[in-house]
């Protein structure tokens, strides 16, 4: 049964892309959303965007959450809408009835936030001694909500790292639009050398979760373990406001920023890659459709 967003009381776990705080933000940038009860406890954000000649493509990302696998596996078998359905599942799943896998699954970094003493015991030695010494530079660490000017160096910064290392993170109107319909949900934790900014750090909230959205650094930065002492700082603020999980996102390299997040305690998770149903009509051609060979999510 469909609702509109906000309607059902927040269960965990709660990634950002099955969470109110997304459901705000892509309703304002134009985006069709729909979330559905799944079973007593679950629901699933639905995404849907309306292309010209293609018609509408619906995606859920993450998606069921807080409901076991199966009645996540017969919510989607049963799940009505008119176009394609793309499903990036939240856990592994050797089938879905009626779903083509495109891709093969990926990890998450899942870091569980409690009291300071547990975090810090749960912390890699490595990890714990590369915060010792930052706590020992003057650094000074500032947590503030985001605001396009102020911020615009953290910005900038991490576009020039987008072209260097080939990637693409959100757009700057969809961070901005992120932040105008859930205030002070985007927190913006820097470090700063004197008064010159040497590392910055993006974390969204969308309760009970948070997510480790972008960094950027500099030598001085890098070389004061500065992201040690920033997310050291951000998992305190963020535990002392009652959150529970800190989403460090996906494991995929390199190695170095994978152990920088496995080794602040947090757990790796399985996610169930992608899959693929086409409308009925197209549905006996699945059969003849075969992933390439070693695709990776």
């Amino acid at each position: 049964m469909a609702r509109p967003a906000g309607h059902i009381a927040l269960m965990v776990p709660n990634p950002l892309s099955q969470s109110d705080a997304y459901a705000n933000t892509l309703s304002a940038l134009g985006t069709e959303v729909r979330i559905d009860r799944v079973a007593e406890t679950g629901r699933c954000l639905i995404q849907t965007r309306h292309f010209p000649c293609l018609g509408p493509i619906n995606l859920i990302s993450r998606g069921p959450v807080g409901s076991d696998q199966n009645a996540a596996s017969e919510y989607l078998r049963s799940l009505q809408v008119k176009g394609p359905l793309i499903v990036n599942t939240g856990h592994r799943a050797p089938s879905i009835k009626g779903f083509i896998r495109l891709t093969r699954s990926k990890s998450v970094a899942l870091l569980s936030l409690s009291t300071r003493d547990r975090m810090r015991a749960n912390l890699h030695q490595n990890w714990r001694n590369a915060l010792k010494r930052a706590e020992t530079v003057a650094l000074r660490i500032s947590n503030t909500p985001y605001q396009m000017d102020q911020h615009k160096w953290l910005i900038d910064a991490d576009q020039a790292q987008q072209k260097i290392h080939r990637y693409r993170n959100w757009p700057e109107r969809v961070l901005s639009t992120f932040a105008s319909v859930n205030p002070g949900q985007i927190r913006v934790i820097s470090a700063y050398h004197g008064k010159t900014p040497v590392s910055g750090m993006i974390i969204l909230c969308h309760r009970p979760w948070a997510t480790y959205h972008l960094a950027v650094n500099t030598d001085l930065g890098r070389n004061a373990n500065a992201h040690h002492l920033m997310i050291w700082q951000a998992m305190l603020w963020l535990a002392n406001r009652g959150y529970t999980t800190l989403d460090l996102g996906l494991i995929t390299g390199p190695p170095g920023l994978d152990r920088f997040k496995l080794r602040t305690g947090a757990v790796r998770h399985d996610l169930g890659g992608t899959w693929l149903r086409l409308p009925k009509p197209l549905m006996p051609q699945l059969s003849s459709i075969q992933v390439p060979s070693g695709q990776k999510a």
